[in-house]
This record gives structure tokens, C-alpha cells and sequence, in this order.
């Protein structure tokens, strides 16, 4: 991209009162100062896909270990059964404790089931915000491309290349406005019952 830049400072200079590198020259501050703000929006949208990601992986963490202590409260249930078969005068003993590995397996699926709703709502965020994320890279790519065309403009001195140019820039435009206002981005059931 340096010898791109060298060509267009060159052009620029050369072509010193034409109007085409007037223009060309407009149309680059203005997009590079679009990709620029792009980029730092895109650059947020990373670091809350990262974060959500981790969450996720949390929620879905937290959901594996209430799944062990489930199964540690199911099997414990299972022995003290199997010792009250053996042993039915240790009955008065062992009903208690058989109740309150029952409340836990009951307790522990009804845990797991809030935990597996926040952990799925999360997930859907994280969608959402992947598919924000690549339209900005979309709207990045778009500006870049956009960029180069105007430089070969400069270079050329062809006016359909700076046509060309803006069209990309404008596309890149929509690609960003649609990230920031997730334009077309369905939002799932689950991330609205999560807020």
C-alpha cells in the first residue's frame, strides 16, 4: 500500500491544478475518514464478541457442573435406596436423606434449565453480534477497494475509475450503516428475552 501511496502523492503532484485530482483527492479524505470511524466501531463490536463468548462459555460451564453435582445427588439417592433394600430397619435413617437428594436433583434440573435459557440467549447475542461484525469488515473491504480506485484515478487520469471508486464507497457505506443500526439482522427470540 506505501508504493500505492507514493503514486497517488505523485499524481497529486503532477496534476497539480486539475480538477479530476481535486476531486480524487476529496473522495479519499472522505472515505478514509469513514473507514477510519468503520474501523473503530468494528473494534468495539470485537471486543463485545469476545466478552459474550466468554460468557457463553461461563453459562455453559456453570451448567456443566450443576449437571455433575445432579449426577453426584442421583447416585447417592441410588445407594441409600439400594442400602434401605439390604438394611430396611435403617429405613427411619436413610428416608430423610433419600428426600433431600430428591429436592436436589429437583433443585439442580430446575437450575440447569435457567442456566441452559441465559447460556442459548447469550449464544444468540453472540450471532448477532458476528454478523455485525462482519459487515463492518464488509464495509472495511469495500472502502479499501475504494481507496485503490481512487489512487489508479489519480494515477490514470480516468474518470470512470473515480465513478467506480465512489460506488464502492457507497457500498461501504451501507455495509456500516447497516452493522451500526443491524439493518436486516434478525434478531432471535432468545436475546430479546434476555434483556
Amino acid at each position: 500500500m506505501g508504493e500505492l501511496a507514493e503514486s497517488i502523492q505523485e499524481a497529486a503532484e503532477h496534476g497539480h491544478g486539475s480538477s479530476l485530482n481535486t476531486r480524487v483527492g476529496i473522495a479519499v479524505a472522505i472515505t478514509a475518514t469513514v473507514m477510519a470511524l468503520t474501523s473503530i466501531l468494528g473494534g468495539h463490536v470485537v471486543q463485545e464478541l469476545n466478552l459474550t463468548a466468554s460468557e457463553v462459555n461461563n453459562a455453559w460451564a456453570y451448567f456443566q457442573a450443576k449437571s455433575t453435582k445432579q449426577h453426584l445427588a442421583e447416585n447417592s439417592q441410588e445407594l441409600l435406596a439400594a442400602q434401605g433394600d439390604l438394611n430396611p430397619g435403617a429405613a427411619p435413617v436413610l428416608v430423610p436423606r433419600l428426600e433431600r437428594y430428591r429436592g436436589e436433583v429437583r433443585r439442580y434440573d430446575q437450575e440447569k434449565a435457567e442456566i441452559q435459557q441465559k447460556a442459548e440467549a447469550l449464544e444468540a447475542k453472540r450471532a448477532l453480534l458476528q454478523a455485525r461484525h462482519d459487515r463492518f469488515g464488509i464495509a472495511e473491504a469495500t472502502f479499501s477497494l475504494s481507496l485503490a480506485l481512487f489512487g489508479l484515478t489519480a494515477l490514470t487520469q480516468r474518470r470512470w475509475l473515480l465513478a467506480l471508486g465512489i460506488l464502492f464507497a457507497c457500498a461501504g457505506l451501507l455495509a456500516a450503516a447497516s452493522a451500526v443500526s443491524s439493518v436486516g439482522l434478525s434478531r432471535p427470540a432468545a436475546v430479546d428475552a434476555a434483556h
